[in-house]
Parts: C-alpha cells; structure tokens; sequence
C-alpha cells in the first residue's frame, strides 16, 4: 500500500508538471459550433450549484465561452462553503438538485451514495483525456461519476505573506513547530494576526488531517483505519491524536488566531493575508493561488511544518475540485457535452490562466510551477517525501466528520470546554451509532 500510495504521487507529480509546460496548440481545439442557427435557437439552460471560495474567475470565464459559442447557459447558485453539503444532501433526498454539484472528487463519492444520485459519466469522452483516471474512479464499482479539474489537488502547508514576517523581523521560514510558534509571538507583537482562522469547518480540519498522518506515518494511518473500522481500536487508544487537537487548541488560548475565528469566512481569511493584516493561513497550496488572485502585488510563500519533531513529510489532498451531476437530469445529454467541452484546452486553459496548478487533462496548460511552490516541490515532492492526508485512509466516514468531528474543531476554541481527549470521547460515540447505523460488522 505505501509503494502504490508513494508511486501514486509520483506519477500524479510528474504527469501534473508535464501538463504545466503544455500548450494548448498541441491539441486540436474543440468545435464550438456558433453557427448562425445555433445563435439563433433558444439557449439550453443548466442549472448549477458552486461553493463560493471555488465561483473563480478561470471558471467563470468558461462558463461565459459555453454561453457564447455554445448556446448553452450555466445559471448558477453560489451558496457559502459550510452550507454546502447539507444543501446538496437536502436537495438530493427532495428531487431537487440542479444538473451539476461542485464538490471534492472522489470525496463525495463516500458521503454521498453516488450510484443511487450521480450520473455514471464511465467511458465519456472526456474520461479517455485524464491524466490520472484511478484519481476520480469509485472504489466500489470502479466507475467514474465525478469530473475533476486537478491531478494533484493540493500539498497542504502554511501559506504566508512574506513581508508580513519580514516586518516582524522573522527572517527564515519555521522548520519546527516551536519555530512556528517563535514567528507567532514576533507577528503578535507587531499587532499583526499571526494565522487567520475561518469559521468554515472544513477548514481547520486540515491541520488535524495532515498531522494525524504525519504523527502516524503512511504505514500507521492505513493500520489504524483497518482496525478502526473492525472496532478492534478506539479513537480515544490513539493519544496522538488528542495531543494533535490540543497544539491546536493551543494556538487560540495564546491569541495566535484571528479574535473573530468564530464568524469569520473562506474569503475573509484569503483577503487577510493578501493584504497583510494577517500572516498566514494554513491550507492547500491552492489558498496561495486565491491569494495572488485577490493580490497580484503580493509576496506570498508556502512552507511545511509539523507538530511532531523529527517528521519531515508533506501531506497532500487526494481529492480535486470538480463536478458531478445529477443523474436525473433532463439535461444530462447537454451536461455531458459540457463536461466534454471543459475538458479541452481552449476551455480548461481558462481556469488556470489566473490560477497556475496541476491539470487533469491532457494537453492542459496549467502555467507554470507557482513561485511559492517550488521550495515545497524541491524539498518534498521531488525526493518523494509526501503522503496523503489522513482522512484518505477513511474516506468511508466523510460524512460523519463533516456533520461532528469537524464542527467540534470550530466550536471547540469558542467554548472553551473541551479538549483534544473531549473531542475525541464524543467523536467515538459518534461513530459507534455511525457503524451501528449502516450495519457494520463487528458493531
């Protein structure tokens, strides 16, 4: 398992960094077919739900091509991030979901049933042009029902403003987390936010989904997840995992984190550090893109530090921003011909003209390898020192994190009773109705 993992990234890497120095004249470009009887028909309508920290320009710019070469209309519904899923799990159980869901592939896969709800899009045109196709395949009926934009979705790290450190007179970037803690200090003092922190639950988790791997190792998070899920372990047998939750937790008792933490957004943490009334934020590599989007002037860099000492790893995220799509669409022939189109140069070029990243496609131009990534990729991709996030090794409990573990992240530092042991006592309870509820062996 940990050679096919490692191998994976590899492979996701290399092939990701060939598309960044693709351009799209290597490819022929996709008929648009704006004929004057096609402008002349009446527009075919799709109806669309995004997050609003992914409505980016890029895809706003390809949304707006479809509309004027194709006749074909995204009216879309952009809904704020920690709503999302209990919008998307509500419209589905009522009939009422719009023809494409943006959301992580393949992580929907596992919070929602995507046999019963997403159209199978397996051998599609556009499935024969992915770089990586295992990326985006269920592993439960090995078929494609998700349509991604990335290859290699995300290193995850603390993305900061470089002359916010400089200002604070913290001239090297943090190799340990007593670092991290000496340039919070320095940043303090100078009236800055050390580290923007959202109210968004899916955000704080990250540092917890890449330190519980960090902490456990590969090998560790693949034997824990097997046992786990036989109820031969708790969450409370592991007391890494709380000490992970408690440095945290640590972080907002010594004022490090924005005072607003617990109404605070995506965009009020990207719009922080673009314009320096806060440091750094942790994330995926993707934050720093959002950053520069907002700021082009500003100097942004990105460096991976862990809790645990000794530990010289990076995480990634295995899953990509993407699309599924309603399988009772009555327009899934006009989604599917979208979904061909945007996997083409002439319309996936557009999302990456503003955000350089790793495409999915063949033939993608993804600009090149960001500035702020380079010491990341040099230091850890390139040697082969990353691994995936924790939650990838129990991708089967997604939806329960999203609807406890996660929210206790976000409530824990407003209500200041619980701790990392706390968190996790009311989690394994959580989880033991969980598995009793879907009729797991051994519960």
């Amino acid at each position: 398992m940990k050679k096919l993992i490692a191998g994976a990234l590899a492979l996701a890497m290399a092939l990701g960094l060939a598309a960044c120095g693709t351009t799209s004249g290597s490819s022929q470009p996709a008929s648009t077919g704006s004929s004057a009887a096609q402008s002349s028909a009446e527009p075919v309508v799709i109806t669309a739900m995004i997050q609003q920290s992914r409505n980016f320009d890029g895809l706003q710019a390809m949304i707006q091509k479809l509309e004027e070469e194709e006749n074909i209309i995204i009216d879309a519904q952009i809904v704020p991030d920690d709503e999302a899923l209990n919008l998307i799990q509500m419209q589905l159980n009522s009939g009422e979901a719009p023809n494409i869901i943006d959301y992580n592939v393949p992580a929907i896969y596992d919070i929602v049933d995507p046999a019963q709800y997403f159209a199978d899009m397996t051998g599609e045109e556009w499935t024969q042009k992915l770089l990586i196709p295992d990326n985006v395949v269920n592993s439960k009926d090995g078929k494609i029902y998700g349509f991604p934009f990335l290859s290699v979705p995300g290193t995850h790290g603390f993305i900061y403003n470089k002359d916010v450190f400089e200002a604070a007179g913290v001239t090297e970037e943090p190799a340990t987390w007593q670092e991290l803690l000496d340039a919070c200090e320095k940043i303090k003092a100078t009236g800055v936010t050390p580290i923007y922190m959202p109210r968004d639950s899916w955000v704080p988790q990250v540092l917890m989904t890449d330190n519980f791997a960090k902490i456990l190792g590969a090998d560790g998070c693949q034997d824990f997840a097997d046992k786990v899920m036989r109820n031969e372990i708790k969450w409370t047998d592991v007391p890494e995992f709380a000490q992970v939750i408690d440095t945290y937790l640590d972080l907002y008792k010594k004022g490090y984190v924005n005072d607003n933490f617990a109404s605070a957004v995506y965009d009020d943490a990207i719009a922080a550090v673009a314009d320096g009334s806060a440091a750094m934020h942790f994330n995926g590599d993707f934050f720093a893109a959002s950053v520069l989007q907002a700021n082009p002037d500003a100097n942004i860099g990105m460096f991976a530090v862990s809790m645990t000492d000794g530990v010289d790893v990076v995480t990634e995220n295995m899953s990509s921003a993407g699309f599924v799509a309603n399988k009772n669409s009555e327009n899934l022939d006009t989604v599917k011909k979208v979904f061909n189109l945007w996997a083409t140069p002439e319309y996936a070029n557009l999302y990456f003209e503003d955000r350089p990243a790793f495409p999915a496609f063949e033939g993608v131009d993804g600009g090149p390898v960001p500035s702020n990534l380079e010491n990341i990729y040099e230091t850890y991709i390139q040697p082969g020192k990353a691994i995936p996030e924790f939650n990838y090794y129990v991708m089967d409990l997604n939806a329960l994190y999203e609807s406890t573990l996660y929210v206790y992240y976000v409530d824990a530092p407003a209500r200041g009773n619980m701790d990392g042991a706390a968190i996790l006592a009311q989690f394994q309870t959580d989880f033991e109705q969980f598995m009793k509820d879907q009729g797991a062996e051994g519960f």
